[in-house]
């Protein structure tokens, strides 16, 4: 492709899963795959990192762009993509010297409009894997073929007349120590911008590892909680079930203590009778006695069983209607789908984006196949967002709309006593940061340490 001298040209550069370049295209070649003319196979069902480039006559980068770009399962990219990268570009930061002086950088710890943030990247800046480095010899190669017309040659001026060469020699030696001078500053403070960027990169990157340990430990907070509270409930059943058994043989027990009575007043009576009535009176009550106790265990196993035939039924009743439930879902999720992805794909199309704001996710775009779900549950949705379950964002919802104590006392009374807002989902802890001082469920909780499996 063939610009003018003083145009600069704009390509696309897709980098692969190792940090190296994968892919060169024209920007107008990917504007056609943003139309859907071109789908890209071998990014179905991936979201890749690609950089926009401004490159002058002499083949240096002036302009970089790292945002990300999502495809479908058909290569195409995805509806709700919408980065102005022109406007973007216009608004750059001051970056690095790559040959032309400072370029114009934009990436996720450097955005002149924060709400692109999310849809940007950090290159990577250290030594053998310099990113932007990469992007200078991919661009010095020149595999697009990019070509510039000649520009006009500048006329040289003869002086009109003979300048001493001693006075010429002091000027040039001024204006050399001057451009030095300056050239030396101007190295500093690139030199200074470079580290500043390393070092919010380094942030940004701080940033996202401790977001992901935090998510990671609440969930694991609360699958202890949710185990605990499930042994706490079988706990509970069995202690039930042991204080009913318990009953049943305290009964028996008694039944069989009058029965003892009731055949020793029998003895008693015909002691006199002999040695053999006796004996055979003591066989008799041996033997009933043994066949009242085989008749209570034959009974206590009996509502044993019967009990765990109910307990199963109980289960398979359970598990019936959680897959009715699911299909009735699915059911009222196709339901919405057809009768709305027609207006919503028109609206799509005419370029309406469909963004909502939740407390704790912020802004949120929705993709056209996720509004379905979303007006079905927004509040599922939003945790989803946040990374948290839907019971835990619930929680913290309640706690930021009113962060005052809820711990009730034995009268009902909620305490209301004002505690300090967590503005982040994944920092609250139920039972923690929902109570005072005086009512937290674990004291001292703050002074815990989680030590990861």
């Amino acid at each position: 492709m063939i610009f003018d001298n003083d145009e600069l040209a704009r390509a696309i550069f897709f980098f692969g899963d190792k940090g190296l370049v994968a892919k060169e295209m024209h920007y107008s070649e990917f504007e056609a795959v943003l139309d859907n003319y071109v789908p890209s196979m071998e990014w179905a069902g991936r979201t890749a990192k690609a950089v926009f480039l401004e490159i002058d006559s002499k083949m240096r980068i002036r302009t970089c762009v790292f945002f990300t770009v999502g495809f479908t399962k058909k290569g195409e990219v995805e509806g709700s993509w919408n980065i102005p990268l022109d406007q973007l570009a216009r608004n750059a930061i001051r970056g690095p010297d790559l040959g032309a002086g400072p370029i114009r950088l934009v990436c996720e710890s450097q955005c002149p409009i924060q709400y692109f943030r999310g849809a940007l990247w950090n290159p990577e800046l250290r030594a053998g894997k310099n990113q932007l480095q990469m992007l200078t010899k991919a661009v010095v190669r020149n595999k697009l073929a990019i070509q510039f017309r000649d520009g006009p040659d500048a006329e040289i001026e003869a002086p009109s007349k003979a300048v001493d060469a001693q006075l010429l020699e002091k000027k040039i030696s001024q204006e050399l120590r001057k451009e030095y001078a300056r050239e030396y500053r101007d190295h500093m403070a690139q030199l200074l911008k470079d580290q500043r960027l390393r070092t919010a990169t380094i942030a940004s990157d701080s940033d996202k590892s401790i977001a992901s340990l935090k998510v990671e430990q609440s969930n694991r907070i609360e699958e202890y909680r949710s185990l605990i509270n499930e042994k706490s409930n079988l706990l509970a059943e069995e202690k039930v079930r042991n204080q009913t058994l318990k009953d049943t043989i305290d009964g028996q027990a008694k039944k069989i203590e009058g029965l003892r009575e009731y055949f020793e007043h029998k003895l008693e009576k015909v002691e006199g009778q002999g040695a053999d009535v006796v004996q055979a009176l003591r066989e008799n009550y041996q033997a009933e006695t043994t066949a009242k106790i085989e008749s209570a265990t034959i009974e206590l196993k009996e509502m044993l069983q019967m009990r765990e035939v109910e307990l199963m039924y109980r289960n398979e009743q359970e598990s019936q209607l959680r897959d009715e439930i699911a299909r009735l879902r699915q059911e009222h999720q196709a339901l919405l789908g057809s009768g709305g992805n027609e207006i919503l794909g028109k609206m799509t199309g005419k370029g309406i984006s469909f963004v909502s704001y939740q407390p704790g996710a912020g802004h949120i775009t929705i993709p056209t196949d996720d509004v379905g779900a979303y007006m079905e549950n927004p509040v599922a949705y939003a945790a989803a967002q946040c990374g948290v379950h839907e019971d835990h964002y619930s929680a913290w919802l309640a706690h930021y709309q009113a962060p005052v104590c809820t711990s009730v006392d034995s009268d009902g009374n909620i305490c209301s006593e004002n505690v300090h807002r967590v503005s982040n989902p994944a920092d609250f802890h139920s039972g923690d940061q929902d109570r005072c001082s005086v009512h937290k469920e674990i004291k001292g909780a703050s002074k815990l340490k989680v030590v990861s499996g």
